[in-house]
Order: structure tokens, then sequence, then C-alpha cells
């Protein structure tokens, strides 16, 4: 027999499942796209504050005993079974209530049954804000990283900017430059032509020996 119990927006559901004390009633909810390593982190950190898990790896299952959870039990205390099923593209959390002697369940206790539904809500709350989260942080390191590229390319634009600069002072230098050197070549085709007749004069100086 299945029953379906709806907390706002979310749907808890209750199922007879088998766990490591045999087929319990058991309650879950259903988290859509999350990681499986979000949602097992999400539980432990929702259970903190109730006690320390421990782990039985032969059922695969995560267990308390004798810890308070008010909204469930009142003052009286309880045993916690819990276990993760993935999914495609979603994670399930089963988990079990052991009130002392039996199993919470939908006919023998409407009242805690109701608090194991808002309880379960709360951790599927607890769960996407985590998820949400994590997609923040990743996100955050995108725009980060996109930042850091946007910051180089400005410094790398400065950098050409200056590289045009200097290139363009060396051209000016260089005009300055070619004018020098076009009146350097006139001057020096002058001294040319003064010594092509400083030349001539001693050639023919040259050739006048011995003919007077």
């Amino acid at each position: 027999m299945m029953l379906s119990l709806v907390v706002s927006a979310q749907e808890v559901k209750q199922v007879d499942k088998t766990m490591s004390l045999g087929n319990k009633p058991a309650y879950y909810v259903e988290v859509n796209d999350i990681d499986k390593k979000v949602v097992e982190k999400a539980w432990e950190d929702y259970m903190k504050s109730y006690g320390k898990m421990k782990d039985n790896k032969k059922a695969k299952e995560s267990y308390m005993n004798q810890v308070s959870i008010p909204m469930i039990n009142g003052a009286n205390k309880v045993d916690v079974y819990s276990k993760q099923e993935e999914g495609k593209n979603q994670m399930t959390t089963y988990v079990w209530i052991d009130l002392g002697g039996s199993f919470a369940n939908p006919k023998d206790n409407p009242k805690q049954v109701e608090g194991i539904n808002q309880f379960l809500f709360d951790f599927w709350v607890f769960a996407k804000k985590k998820a949400v989260s994590n997609e923040l942080e990743d996100q955050e390191k995108v725009q980060k990283n996109l930042e850091k590229d946007l910051s180089k390319l400005e410094g790398k634009n400065e950098d050409l900017k200056k590289d045009i600069e200097k290139a363009k002072e060396k051209i000016r230098q260089a005009e300055i430059d070619i004018e020098q050197n076009l009146r350097d070549q006139d001057n020096k085709r002058v001294d040319i032509a003064t010594q092509k007749k400083m030349v001539e004069k001693v050639v023919e100086k040259l050739n006048s020996i011995g003919k007077q």
C-alpha cells in the first residue's frame, strides 16, 4: 500500500520498504537535478543538530539511536534510519522512524506522521538550497574567471596602446632623422664638390711638374 502526503509544493510519500530490520513504513522525498554527494552531505548536515549518524554499510543505511526530534515525537526519543537512492537525474531520501517498539505509520501514528512529513519537507528545502548555493558558487567562479580574463584583456589593450605610442614616437623621430639625413647629404655633396676641385688642382699640379 502506498500513501502520498502533500506538504506545501513538495510531495512527501509513504511506502512500505525493506530495510535492515525488515519491511517497514518508510517516508521519502525526491530531490531532482542534484548530485548524489550534495544530497548525502545535505542530509548529514541536516541531521547534525540531532546527533551523530552511524553507517550500516551492509544495509547501505545510516541510523541514529535515541534522538530527540520534537516535531516528530515531542519529548519522546526515536530511532532514525535513512537511506539514499540514486535515480535518473534525481535522488531519493528514505526515512524510517522507530517510535520505540513500532515504526511510525499513518494508521496508528497520524500526528507523528504529520511531523515526519514536515521534517522531510524541511530537509527537501535544505537540500535544494544547498544545491542552488553550490550552483551559485560555481557560477560566481565562472564570473570571476571571466572578469579575470577581461582584466587581462584590458591590460593587454593598454600595453598595445603603449606599443603604438612608442611606435609613433619612433616614426616621429625617424621623420626628423630623415630630414636631418637629407640635409647632411646635401652638405656632404657640397663637401664632395669642393673636394673634387681640390683633387683637380692637385692633379694639375702633378701634371705640371717638369713641364716648365
